[in-house]
Parts: C-alpha cells; structure tokens; sequence
C-alpha cells in the first residue's frame, strides 16, 4: 500500500513542529472519518479492508507522536533520512470508492460512465491494478467496433496483470474478450486462470461449464 511510505506526520496532516495536544486533536478528528465503524453497512469489503489498513496506520502514528520521548527520538530519525514520501490518504479512499462506483456502473452496462469513473479513479490512485483491469474492460465495450477495440483493451488488462499477476478480474475479462472475437481454447485458458486466483468466482465457473457441454 503506497500509505507504508508516508511519514506520522503527513499521516496526521501535521507539520513536524506539532505537539502532543495537536496530535491528539489530529488523530481524534481523523479517527471520525477512518474508523471502520463508519462505513455504511452492505459497504463492499475492499473498502472495509482499505479503512481498517488507513485507520492502523493512523494509530500508530498517533502512538508514536502523542509520546514527547518517541515523537523527539522519531523526529531524529526523519533528520537522517527516515520516514517517506507525502502520500493524499484521501485521494486513496476517494479512488477505491469511485472504483466500487465504476463497477456497479459496468454491471449495469454503462460502460461510458465507467470509464469517466475510473479515470479519475486512476488519477487518484494509480497503483491500484483492477482499475486498470476493469477500465480496458469498459473500454472494450464502449467501442461501436470492438474487433478494432479489441488489442488496445487486451493491452491494458495485460497491463493490469503485469502490476499485479493475481488480479482475477483481469484474467476473466481477458476471457470474455477472448471469447466474444472467437477464441474459445484462448477464453477457456483465461476463465480456468481466474477460478484458479478466486474459486468462488461465479461467472468463470460458469463460462468453463458451458465449455465443457458444447465438447
């Protein structure tokens, strides 16, 4: 997660002179935006997860800097070079929700608005690879011509597996694609890859199913 790189400083909003009361008041109004018991309930569990991963990495920035001792012997420590690169702890949590946004959207057909979402996704947030997976995917279908979308989507769902080879969904929708310009054995490979990564996937299961009735 790229919030491993950000520093207990950045992590509160806080510049490196703060005490330990604007810690406090920092990690406390954080923590009413964080917290896992915020979330809404039917909330998707990737979002749980990401607010529960935030939340940690506030508390132990709060632990380390409420402290005078460790805030002074952490303060020494970013002198010689520790800590990491400003991180937008927002702009993470905005770009997974427009994602669970964009693939409601993708599911619903409207592949256009998609798109729009998860481009702005991206901008937030461009090391997550499913949101690559998922906007070659709604690209492929945006496209009047998909037999010239084709390489293009391929391209960027490949480009999705490359940052993260285990991204089921990247390989299902290869297979979908693959399926839909003819390529049976091709799709076949791509939906038994994906069961593999996620066995409970539902739509892979069935597509290898109907592949192994029309033998």
């Amino acid at each position: 997660m790229a919030l491993k790189q950000q520093n207990h400083f950045q992590r509160l909003g806080l510049a490196e002179q703060a005490d330990s009361s604007a810690v406090k008041v920092a990690y406390f109004r954080l923590a009413k935006l964080y917290h896992p018991d915020t979330l809404p309930q039917g909330a998707p569990p990737e979002l749980e997860k990401l607010k529960a991963e935030v939340f940690a990495y506030i508390g132990d920035a709060y632990r380390t800097l409420s402290d005078d001792k460790s805030r002074a012997s952490y303060l020494e420590e970013l002198k010689s070079g520790g800590g990491g690169a400003e991180v937008d702890i927002n702009a993470i949590l905005q770009a997974e929700e427009l994602f669970q946004k964009a693939c409601i959207l993708v599911k619903a057909r409207k592949f256009p608005e998609a798109v729009k979402m998860l481009n702005e996704a991206i901008q937030l947030n461009a090391e997550e690879a499913e949101f690559y997976a998922w906007r070659g995917y709604a690209r492929f279908f945006t496209a009047t011509d998909k037999k010239a979308a084709q390489p293009e989507a391929s391209r960027e769902i490949q480009n999705a597996i490359k940052r993260n080879e285990r991204c089921a969904p990247a390989h299902y929708f290869l297979g979908v694609i693959a399926k839909l310009s003819g390529d049976a054995p091709g799709s076949l490979k791509h939906f038994k890859r994906t069961v593999e990564l996620q066995p409970d996937h539902i739509d892979a299961q069935r597509e290898i199913r109907m592949a192994a009735q029309k033998k």
